[in-house]
C-alpha cells in the first residue's frame, strides 16, 4: 500500500497492507495539519515500518519510533483503489459552499 504524509506531497511509502489502522476520512492532513481541497482517506502507521520509498517526516517530535498519520491516495495504488474504498470507512459527503457574490452598482 502506498502513502504520503500529506495530499499533494511527492514524497510515498510503502507499508504492509496490515500496518495501517485508524483508517478514516480527513481533509487535515499529517505533520503540518495542511488543509486539503477534499477529504482523503488517511491511516496511522510506525514512522520506521515502510518497506520501501520515503516520507515526509524527520522524528523531530521524539524519538522513533513513533505512529504518524499519512495519505493514501489513489494515486499508486490504482489496482486496489475499489478494494480500499469498499473496505474502509465510509466517505462523508461532501460540503459546499455557498459562493458571496457582490451586486453591481
Amino acid at each position: 500500500m502506498w502513502v504520503r504524509r500529506q495530499f499533494d506531497d511527492h514524497r510515498h511509502a510503502a507499508y504492509r497492507l496490515g500496518e495501517l489502522s485508524g483508517w478514516h476520512w480527513s481533509n487535515i492532513s499529517g505533520g503540518i495539519n495542511h488543509l486539503a481541497n477534499r477529504y482523503y482517506l488517511h491511516a496511522y502507521v510506525m514512522c520506521d515500518g515502510m518497506i520501501a520509498g520515503e516520507l515526509a517526516h524527520r522524528c523531530i517530535h521524539g524519538p522513533p519510533p513513533h505512529r504518524i498519520k499519512v495519505c493514501i491516495t489513489k494515486k499508486g495504488n490504482e489496482k486496489f483503489w475499489r478494494a480500499i474504498e469498499e473496505a474502509g470507512p465510509a466517505k462523508p459527503a461532501p460540503v459546499y459552499k455557498r459562493r458571496r457574490y457582490r451586486r453591481a452598482q
